[in-house]
This record gives C-alpha cells, sequence and structure tokens, in this order.
C-alpha cells in the first residue's frame, strides 16, 4: 500500500472515530465547553497512537493486549473524575470494567511474555 492511500486511511478512520465521538456527546456533560464523551474519545485514540509507535519500530505486540486494558481503566476512570453524577450504578460499572479489563490484561500479557510472541500477528507486524 502506498504511503498516500495509508495516509487517507489513517485520516479517514480518526475523523470517523471523532465524527462518533462527538455525535455521543451529544446533550452529555461539557468540561470548559469540551464534551467529556469526546475528551474520553480522543484520549483513547491518544493511547493507542502512542502505544503503537514504538510497538511497530520494535515489531513486538507483546503490548498489544495490556495497551487495551490499560484504555479501558484510563477512560473509566478520565469519566469518574470529571462526571458531576457519580452514583452507586456508576461506581459498580467502573469496579466490574477495572475487575475484568485487569484480570484479561495481566492474563494475557504474562502469557504473552511467556510465550515470547503471539503467533497471530507474525504476517501483518510488518504491514504499517
Amino acid at each position: 500500500m502506498n504511503k498516500g492511500k495509508l495516509g487517507l486511511i489513517i485520516i479517514i478512520t480518526t475523523t470517523i472515530g471523532m465524527l462518533v465521538g462527538l455525535a455521543g456527546s451529544q446533550n452529555g456533560q461539557d468540561l470548559n465547553g469540551m464534551p467529556i464523551y469526546m475528551l474520553c474519545v480522543g484520549m483513547a485514540f491518544a493511547i493507542n497512537w502512542l502505544a503503537f509507535f514504538p510497538a511497530y519500530l520494535n515489531q513486538t505486540e507483546k503490548f498489544y493486549d495490556i495497551t487495551g486494558s490499560i484504555t479501558f481503566i484510563t477512560i473509566t476512570i478520565l469519566a469518574l473524575v470529571l462526571s458531576d453524577n457519580l452514583d452507586a450504578r456508576s461506581l459498580l460499572l467502573a469496579s466490574l470494567i477495572f475487575i475484568w479489563t485487569g484480570r484479561l490484561g495481566i492474563f494475557l500479557l504474562s502469557r504473552v511474555l511467556k510465550a515470547g510472541k503471539d503467533d497471530r500477528f507474525d504476517k501483518i507486524k510488518p504491514n504499517f
């Protein structure tokens, strides 16, 4: 795939993600004029892009699964901290997210570190 086409795909997919974030922000809470939902979507993109570059440069998938867990936990904390209306349901849901993503992320990270790699990614790792 040529670089121009790849750049266009990145721009289109990021734009779609941001538009979904903007649509999900309708009638939601704001933080100094910035929709909290949109802030969470932007943060999720940022975390994953930051994790992608060193992983791609080092051709490793070792941190793929733990990055997903870190993203879920970070966004959940961000949403809780910035929310005006914390109730028992929100705290229960956040607790379940922490338990599930923590357990799954640690399990998958330990599995890939023990095995040394994850064969599912061998063919796609070199392809940006």
